[in-house]
Formats: C-alpha cells, structure tokens, sequence
C-alpha cells in the first residue's frame, strides 16, 4: 500500500484532494490507521482516480461524480447526464462566442472614434420583477415631465416614498402618434400597495433587455436609436412584441429636449441562429 504522500504523487492528485474526496466519500482509503489516522491506497484504487479526473475534464462536479463511479446509473441515465454536460457545454461556447463578439465590436467602435468622447455602449441585462406606483395615460411626450412631478408627489405623500430615485418609462404603443402616444410612468415601491385614484400599483415584470446609456432626454436621439437598432440587427436579437420599451432616469426632465442621464431599455428575444441569453445585473 501506498501512504498518502506516495499515492499523491503517483496519481498525480494533491494530497489536500485526496483528503477532500475521502470526505465527501468519492475517494475512500484502502485503509485508515485508527491510531494515527494516516491513509493509505492501493495500485488498484488509481483505476477510480483516472477516471475521477476524466469525469471532472469532461465538467462534472465532484458530487455529480460519486453515482457515476459507484455505478448507480444504468447506461440510458448515463447517456442522459452526458447529453445535458453536452449541452450545457455548447450553451457556454455560444455564449462566450457572443461575449468575444461584443468585444471585438467594442474594439472596432473604438477604432472608429476620431472625437475621443466615450463611444454609447449597448449591454444586455436581466432585470428582476419589481413592483412600481404608475400613472398610464394616452398623452403626448410633452406632458411626461408633469406626469412625472405629479406621480413623485403623490407617491411620496400617500405610499411614504420610494425605494430609489428612479423613474420609469414605458412606451406601450404608437410612441409615433405625438399627442396619442400610450404610455406609463412609473417609481419603484417597496411592495404591493393599495391603488390611489389614477395611481396603480402593479409588479412589473422581469425582462431582458438591450441598454444603452445616453443624455438625449425625452426627446430622444436618432444617434441613440440607430445605435440600439444597429447594435440588435449585428448581434442576432429581435424585439419582444409583448414588452413595451423602457426608459429609466434618474434625473427630472424639465423639458422632453432637457439632457438627463438616461437608459434606453429594448426588450428582446432570441432569434433562431442568433445571440444566446443575457449577461446578469439589475436595472
């Protein structure tokens, strides 16, 4: 037998390894001194360390290993579970893919910057449902600021404030229509609240969707816009037809042409042979 030390090296398995896998009983010694504690292995055992390391090259975690090695799965379920790694393996290589394409579109885009100002830059971010204190009204642009004032106060005088300083666009239909344009303000809220007059509260949903920073303010920017449109159509991404577009401020616009901090939020959707999922964070 082999003393843990020798074992470690012919197995080519660190011992603080070896000791783990006997932990969590992937690995067990052949034989424990019980006045020492000292392990001690045998040539056979390097057999079930072999392929311990040909199980964890093919990206299984150690727990996931342990009925594979005790033969508790029969062929099919092995077959399975060799199915899912090789999905969720080809599910990484399109991500990294989208993750490299990205970059060297950013790269480009720098290449091309001749006025040394940041170039706008579009991410996609997966937001979590929140709930909002609303105002929904078939308007114009031009009354958004008004809107907005009026929804702080109220929702600072009935609901006892917010839960940040953000504010919420939604752009449900017809953003073309002028002075018909269907959409919604809204502030974060810390939870489901009772509804006050024209006040809804509601829990808006998750979504994915392609950011893009900018300080157009309301009026917007063809600059802006034409980035997000290009930037969707390079990737592969489609617009959610379900979800309206999103725009969070985290100043007051005066004006619809006033520059504010702002982010432009697209929904969006995969599209067959296009982009994979979304990078995480919150909006």
């Amino acid at each position: 037998m082999f003393k843990i030390t020798e074992f470690s090296k012919i197995s080519q398995v660190s011992a603080k390894a070896l000791r783990y896998y006997d932990q969590i009983g992937l690995l067990k010694p052949s034989y424990t001194d019980p006045d020492t504690g000292y392990r001690f292995y045998t040539a056979d055992q390097l057999k079930r360390v072999h392929r311990i390391l040909v199980f964890k090259d093919l990206g299984f975690t150690l727990e996931q290993m342990i009925p594979l090695l005790d033969g508790a799965l029969g062929t099919e379920q092995m077959r399975a579970m060799l199915l899912h790694k090789s999905a969720e393996i080809a599910e990484m290589l399109r991500e990294e893919q989208a993750r490299l394409n990205r970059i060297e579109a950013r790269l480009d885009e720098l290449d091309r910057s001749e006025d040394g100002e940041p170039p706008l830059d579009v991410v996609v971010r997966q937001t979590g449902p929140e709930w909002i204190a609303s105002i929904r009204e078939v308007t114009s642009k031009s009354k958004v600021p008004g809107l907005i004032r009026d929804l702080r106060q109220a929702v600072k005088t009935l609901y006892k404030g917010t839960l940040d300083q953000r504010v919420i666009v939604l752009w449900h239909s017809c953003a073309e229509c002028e002075d018909a344009v269907d959409l919604e303000v809204g502030v974060p809220v810390a939870g489901p609240l009772p509804d006050q007059g024209r006040i809804r509260v509601r829990e808006l949903k998750g979504a994915r969707l392609a950011c893009i920073a900018h300080s157009a303010g309301l009026a917007g920017s063809y600059e802006v816009t034409a980035k997000l449109a290009g930037w969707l159509e390079e990737q592969g991404y489609g617009i959610s037809e379900q979800e309206p577009s999103r725009e969070i401020y985290w100043e007051l616009p005066d004006q619809p042409a006033s520059p504010v901090l702002s982010e432009l939020q697209m929904p969006i959707v995969d599209r067959p042979g296009g982009a994979p999922g979304a990078e995480g964070g919150q909006a």
